[in-house]
């Protein structure tokens, strides 16, 4: 019987296959995510996205089949905005890891 190797991953499937910028692409990933998401559960078509958005169809398509590469995180929570979302972001600190202060301004 061959034995298989397990690997526990990071959390981050960019950063544990050695992409560049990892923290980045995750980060449009989640955003492409969740627009696929509001489209899907809001039965949008590609017209109706189009028209909320401002995009082509064929920068409709590259959304709703996710292809985050087409999309910076900017665009994409522009488009997160005007289908009438905000996003929040949260900063915290590593996993056994303590914040720092710099100037005054605790980040934790």
């Amino acid at each position: 019987m061959k034995k298989i190797r397990i690997e526990e991953g990071s959390g981050n499937v960019f950063a544990d296959i050695g992409s560049r910028n990892p923290e980045e692409k995750l980060l449009r990933a989640q955003l492409l995510a969740a627009a696929q998401a509001i489209i899907k559960r809001r039965r949008l078509t590609q017209a109706k996205v189009a028209a909320a958005t401002g995009l082509k169809q064929p920068e409709v398509s590259n959304l709703i089949n996710g292809k985050f590469t087409a999309f910076s995180a900017d665009r994409i929570a522009s488009i997160l905005s005007s289908l009438g979302y905000e996003i929040e972001l949260r900063v915290k600190a590593k996993a056994g890891r303590r914040p720092t202060t710099h100037h005054g301004a605790a980040v934790s």
